[in-house]
C-alpha cells in the first residue's frame, strides 16, 4: 500500500539522521523575504495581518530559516519540509513537494558526499559510487572543455549542435550544455557531480575557480544539491545583492546578519518525492502521488 510505504520511507530518513546525532527542527513555510536562487521562482502570498496588508513568500527551501537556527544553537540539524516553486510541473517536478535538508557543523562537502553514500547504501543497497568533476563530465560526455568565456561556450555548443539564442549569458549557455551532461549521469551507479564553476557557487565556499559544491544523480535524475557553506557575511551579502538586483526581489537582512555567528558547516538538500519514486522502482512522480494534483 502506497501510504504505508511512504510512512516507512519517511521514518527511515528520520531514523538515519537521528542515529547520527542530528536534531529535527521545524521552521516557517511563510517568509518575510523570499529565497534568492537564480534557478527557482518563489511564490508571493498576499495576507492580512490585523489591518495591514502584506506580501509574504512561500519558502522554496528551508535554508534561510535553518541557518538562522544554526547560527544560534550551532548544532547538527535536519528537517523534512514542504517547499513551493512557481511554474514547476512535469514528470519530475511539482509546484509543492517535500525537501529533506540538513546541516553538519564543522563538516564540508566531502563529509556530505560520504554521508549520502551511507544513506543510499541503507535505502537501496548501493555499494559503488562515482565522483566526477563538472569539467571532467563536460569532457567525457560532450567532448568539450569547460570555459569561463561566453564565446568559447557558444563555439562548443555549435560544434555539438546544441541550440541557443543570441544574447544568452554564460550561465544560460552553461545550462544548455549541462542538460546534455546530467541526463547521462548515474546509470551504472549513483554519481556525484562535484566542483562546479565559480560562477555557479550559490552560497558555497569557493577555492580558486571552483565552488565546493556537488549534485547527486541516479538514472539521470538530480536528487541532491549540497556544498561547503560560505559563512562570511560580507561575501554572502555581495552574492545576494547581485541576485536580488537581477531578480528584482528583496533581501532577508536577518539571514545575512546570522552569518556573523555562523559556525563552519556544510548543508545539503534532497527532493524527497524523487528519492521515494526511485525507492519504489518508479520513473515518474505521477506513480507515487497520494493525491491527484492535475488541477495544479
Amino acid at each position: 500500500m502506497l501510504l504505508e510505504r511512504w510512512d516507512e520511507f519517511i521514518n527511515r530518513l528520520r531514523d538515519f539522521f537521528r542515529r547520527r546525532g542530528y536534531l529535527e527542527v521545524s521552521t516557517p513555510i511563510l517568509l518575510e523575504s523570499p529565497n534568492l536562487d537564480s534557478n527557482v521562482d518563489p511564490i508571493p502570498v498576499e495576507v492580512r495581518l490585523g489591518k495591514e496588508n502584506r506580501t509574504l513568500w512561500l519558502q522554496t527551501s528551508p535554508e534561510y530559516s535553518m541557518k538562522k537556527i544554526l547560527s544560534k544553537y550551532k548544532r547538527d540539524i535536519f528537517q523534512i519540509a514542504k517547499v513551493f516553486r512557481n511554474g514547476e510541473r512535469g514528470k519530475l517536478h511539482r509546484l509543492e513537494f517535500h525537501m529533506l535538508e540538513w546541516y553538519k557543523v564543522e563538516g564540508d562537502y566531502r563529509f556530505l558526499i560520504e554521508e549520502i553514500k551511507e544513506l543510499l547504501s541503507e535505502l537501496f543497497g548501493f555499494n559503488e559510487f562515482e565522483e566526477i568533476s563538472v569539467a571532467e563530465a563536460f569532457e567525457r560526455y560532450l567532448g568539450i572543455g569547460l570555459s569561463d568565456r561566453e564565446k568559447d561556450l557558444r563555439e562548443a555548443l555549435d560544434r555539438k549542435g546544441i541550440h541557443y539564442e543570441d544574447g544568452e549569458d554564460w550561465e544560460t549557455l552553461f545550462y544548455r550544455a549541462f542538460i546534455e551532461v546530467e541526463r547521462k549521469l548515474g546509470f551504472e551507479r549513483p554519481a556525484f557531480l562535484k566542483d562546479f564553476p565559480k560562477r555557479l557557487c550559490a552560497l558555497a565556499k569557493v577555492r580558486g575557480n571552483v565552488a565546493l559544491r556537488f549534485e547527486l544523480f541516479i538514472k539521470g535524475i538530480e536528487l541532491a544539491n549540497g556544498w561547503t557553506e560560505e559563512t562570511n557575511p560580507y561575501e554572502v551579502r555581495r552574492r545576494l545583492e547581485a541576485e536580488a538586483k537581477k531578480r528584482g526581489l528583496p533581501i532577508d537582512e536577518r539571514f545575512i546578519e546570522a552569518h556573523h555567528s555562523m559556525p563552519p558547516c556544510a548543508g545539503c538538500s534532497i527532493g524527497v518525492e524523487r528519492l521515494f519514486m526511485l525507492w519504489m522502482g518508479k520513473d515518474s512522480l505521477d506513480d507515487i502521488e497520494l493525491f491527484n494534483y492535475e488541477h495544479l
